[in-house]
């Protein structure tokens, strides 16, 4: 049992030393507003730990300090999760005012809430309001948690927008990727449904002797880890302004519209349909000639100019008029291009990978994945199955 203990110690203990450190380290630096972001983030987690080691210790003054700081996470988590994302694409003048207006909640849970509680940890006189907080405690956290899930959800909404407007600009994702953000999202979404049943089966079962918020406090370090290492080394996503740009409103759902009508307002369609055909036929010319795909750092408005429309307009042209995205489109162009150059007999003495860095593709995961899903095999498996196939045609000639 004391071995257990001291590695509860040490596993809390460690996740309070590495926000702390990550909210120094981010303090002391240079950064735009979604790291800033973060820093309210990790000071938040570090006092819900705290008060989970003070609980497990019995520490009546550092809980108060841990409850006041701490209480309401999810209110300020929720919010912090979603202007996160939105802070990677849209300016601090955009995002700002909105944050604060969607922390309102957690405001009020601190004065009504925290402020009382926490006093009431320290003194005597006002026990009758912290036995009254504890009979309505788990009703308040299912209420939190369902806050905390609301904007989990329009989390996920919103970084399937901005995924989807990367592929509309940019030929490749790695610098953009978001998906480690998903998987944290998915992750806390899991902890709190977890956390929402165990206060459902309090209120109508024997309560446990251990706490199950100690058990969420470990889990959150883990994630707290990948925020932590992600998140400071994510770097803004620079879109064009009509596919970054969302509705002036302050509430979560309205600025989440992702109708793509809303996303762009047609250009072409007024155009007559031989005009639309000329600057598909343009733009196949281009691909064909130039073949501008070839460069792994190509985006929409370089791909625009080089064609001689704004990038609104191509994009519109690639979505409603060739049911495709820029990033489908130009991965295509390079796959094809490799298949073409694997054929040819002054490229045997290349590597699979050198030849996909020729064809525009900027790293060997990227070019596999590609490759992959457009194949459905992977690049060694179809050279051989073209070297079987040429080499029978040999035979037979």
């Amino acid at each position: 049992m004391e071995n257990w203990r001291m590695f509860v110690d040490f596993l809390m203990i460690s996740g309070m030393a590495l926000l702390f450190l990550i909210s120094v380290f981010l303090l002391k630096s240079k950064t735009d507003f979604s790291k800033k972001i973060l820093i309210l983030f990790f000071i938040n987690a570090f006092f819900f730990l705290l008060y989970y080691y003070a609980f497990i210790h019995r520490a009546k003054i550092l809980g108060g300090i841990a409850f006041l700081f701490g209480n309401g996470t999810g209110y300020l988590l929720g919010p912090a999760l979603l202007f996160y994302l939105k802070a990677l694409v849209q300016p601090k003048r955009k995002t700002l005012k909105p944050f604060v207006k969607h922390l309102i909640p957690f405001a009020a849970s601190f004065v009504l809430i925290s402020i009382p509680v926490a006093y009431s940890i320290f003194s005597e006189e006002t026990t009758a309001y912290g036995k009254a907080y504890a009979g309505i405690a788990d009703y308040l956290n299912l209420v939190e948690n369902t806050f905390f899930i609301v904007y989990i959800l329009l989390s996920l909404r919103l970084l399937k927008r901005i995924q989807k407007a990367c592929e509309n600009h940019y030929s490749s994702l790695e610098k953009n990727n978001l998906n480690w953000f998903g998987v944290l999202v998915i992750g806390l979404l899991s902890i709190i449904v977890l956390d929402s049943l165990f206060s459902i089966y309090e209120l109508f079962a024997p309560v446990y002797s251990w706490n199950i918020g100690t058990i969420i406090a470990f889990t959150f370090i883990a994630l707290y880890s990948i925020l932590g290492y992600k998140g400071m080394f994510q770097a803004k996503i620079l879109l064009p302004d009509f596919l970054a740009s969302e509705p002036e409103a302050s509430t979560a759902a309205s600025f989440l519209e992702s109708d793509s009508k809303k996303a762009y307002t047609g250009r072409l369609d007024g155009l007559p349909d031989t005009e639309i055909d000329q600057l598909i036929q343009k733009l196949q010319t281009i691909l064909e000639q130039k073949k501008p795909y070839l460069s792994d750092s190509l985006s929409l408005t370089e791909l625009a100019d080089e064609m001689g429309i704004n990038n609104k307009e191509l994009s519109e042209l690639l979505n409603k008029h060739l049911n495709t995205s820029f990033y489908n489109l130009i991965n295509t162009c390079r796959v094809n291009e490799f298949k073409q150059k694997i054929t040819q007999s002054e490229n045997e003495k290349y590597t699979l990978i050198a030849l996909a860095y020729e064809c525009g593709f900027p790293s060997k995961a990227s070019f596999n994945r590609v490759f992959k899903q457009q194949t459905g095999m992977a690049p060694s498996k179809y050279k051989n199955l073209h070297q079987n196939l040429s080499d029978k045609k040999v035979k037979l000639s």
